[in-house]
């Protein structure tokens, strides 16, 4: 008997000395069937979240392309004849649309070179309407207005061969921004959020509207600003309007006091006022125009152009932008705002020129943003503050609104570096958005000055 309860007991206490590591892989194993049914009800959570909320922003950005398509309807469009008239009523000239689907100024062309390379001029189908010698660029340039059978760059070349690659359309270009006024209305206005870029003291240069002075934010800002709607040969000026300079300035050197500061608060704004107005929503500047305010900042020694206009390519806009890359004076454009399909628009398509697109708080990209290997950098530009004439604030958007923020940073930069390094080193400071490195819709990304 005690033999056989002696070999019980101890067959019992090897059972129960057994049972431990066995339960304890048992519990292991539940543990690890535990973890991936977890795991796996996670991950099925997340994508039915993920789907959800796919399904929701696919509601709402049709919601907002639908809105987006009724605003762009209700947006005025130029017929393909527009009279433009001087400030004393006496016609100027036709804006007309061409077959490009650009404009220009009916019948004007502009040829640079030397005097005697001009003589070629001296036509009874050419009428020389202003011969202008701009020294800040290096080129002597001339007006002219041809008659009906010579109004192609074709007829032209092959009646004026010794300028034949020195001679483009008076083209007209067009500010980069839809102004929002309607819904600022309906809604408060959020007061800027940036900070003092840096306090250097700076000369930085733009092409744009007039700059309404009077508005508070300019209060002690440092703004010289020179009208270029003369027309000699007329002997009056074209109106000048207010509504985009100001806006674009306010981004650089307006500021409100103990709310918030100027970016380039030890800045000098040189603005080159070369919009005439069409009408009371649409502006135009003629590249005749345009070239002279390049030429008046060149004589002005200022670091960087701010360019907030968009139109085609031209050999006189090309020569220039070639004669400022050579200065060492860096250029911001606004890529435009035709949006994903529109083609490359000039300057910003020029490998000199900074191209810069529009983003919104949630840096996703402006809608009507053009796309391409131009843009270089990406800025605030949707829904932005920005000062109106007559005092106040209103909400714009588009890409015109991104440039400045951008050459405001590069204008710091170039205190102390090259156009090359200072581009450099804020494609370093880029926030990457969209797909790794630089792409065509956001480029090096976010510069969230």
């Amino acid at each position: 008997m005690n033999a056989h309860f002696n070999s019980q007991l101890l067959c019992a206490l090897t059972l129960c000395t057994l049972a431990g590591p066995v339960l304890a892989i048992g519990s292991q194993a539940l543990d690890r069937q535990l973890d991936t049914v977890t795991r796996q009800v996670e991950q099925r959570t997340d994508r039915a979240i993920e789907r959800a909320l796919d399904r929701r922003l696919d509601t709402i950005e049709q919601r907002i392309e639908a809105r987006a398509d009724q605003a762009i309807e209700r947006l005025p469009e130029l017929p393909p004849s527009v009279s433009i008239n001087t400030q004393k009523g006496r016609k100027a000239f036709n804006d007309v649309l061409l077959d490009t689907g650009y404009r220009a100024v009916e019948r004007q062309w502009l040829a640079t070179g030397t005097a005697s390379e001009m003589a070629e001029l001296e036509r009874a189908d050419i009428t020389i309407l202003e011969q202008r010698e701009l020294s800040g660029l290096g080129i002597l340039l001339v007006r002219f207005r041809v008659a009906p059978a010579l109004d192609s760059l074709s007829a032209l070349q092959t009646a004026l061969p010794g300028l034949a690659e020195q001679l483009d359309r008076n083209h007209i270009y067009a500010p980069q921004n839809e102004q929002s006024t309607a819904a600022s209305q309906q809604r408060e206005v959020t007061r800027p959020q940036w900070q003092s870029l840096c306090h250097t003291t700076l000369r930085i240069g733009m092409v744009d509207t007039a700059i309404a002075l009077e508005h508070p934010v300019f209060e002690g800002a440092r703004v010289v600003q020179e009208s270029f709607l003369q027309l000699a040969d007329i002997g009056d000026s074209l109106s000048a309007p207010t509504d985009h300079g100001t806006a674009v300035a306010s981004l650089m050197v307006g500021r409100q006091a103990d709310q918030w500061p100027a970016r380039l608060p030890g800045a000098t704004l040189f603005n080159a006022s070369v919009f005439y107005g069409r009408d009371r929503d649409l502006s135009g500047a003629t590249l005749g125009h345009l070239l002279e305010g390049f030429n008046w900042l060149a004589e002005q020694k200022v670091s960087v152009i701010n360019i907030s206009l968009t139109g085609p390519d031209n050999r006189l806009l090309r020569a220039a932008v070639d004669r400022l890359n050579q200065q060492g004076i860096a250029m911001v454009a606004a890529v435009g705002n035709g949006g994903p399909a529109a083609p490359p628009l000039f300057p910003a398509a020029y490998p000199e020129v900074v191209g810069v697109t529009a983003v919104n708080a949630f840096g996703e990209l402006y809608r009507w943003a053009n796309r391409g290997e131009q843009v270089l950098f990406s800025a605030a530009g949707v829904d932005v503050p920005v000062a109106q004439p007559g005092g106040g604030l209103t909400t714009d958007s588009g890409t015109s609104l991104a440039a400045p923020v951008v050459s405001s940073a590069l204008a710091c930069r170039l205190d102390s570096q090259t156009v090359n390094e200072a581009i450099d080193s804020l494609a370093t400071d880029a926030k990457g958005l969209g797909e790794p490195g630089r792409n065509a819709r956001f480029g090096h990304g976010l510069l969230d000055y």
